[in-house]
């Protein structure tokens, strides 16, 4: 990937009690050394959401988990904006 897209990779060795943090959208592999038990969380971030929006997918195509975790932006979205406007009363 280095020659063809100018990529390179980076190498590290996570202890106990390490967390190591993915940007969003960051390509990634891992290789476990020993028994491990990995915790990881999905954001969808609102960037990615318009993004997903942009690309016309179709909702029945679509992940459940991804379709409620953009259902939910929505409706915080909407919930906050409610909560402002009831506050120019």
């Amino acid at each position: 990937l280095r020659d063809e897209c100018g990529v390179s990779g980076w190498s590290l060795l996570q202890l106990p009690g390490d967390a190591v943090l993915v940007p969003a959208g960051a390509p990634h592999q891992v290789r476990s050394l020993s028994g491990t038990i990995s915790v990881e969380q999905q954001f969808l971030s609102p960037e990615s959401a318009v993004r997903l929006r942009d690309l016309g997918t179709d909702p029945a195509s679509t992940p459940r988990q991804l379709r409620a975790q953009l259902d939910g932006m929505i409706f915080a979205a909407v919930r906050e904006a409610l909560e402002v406007l009831q506050g120019c009363k």
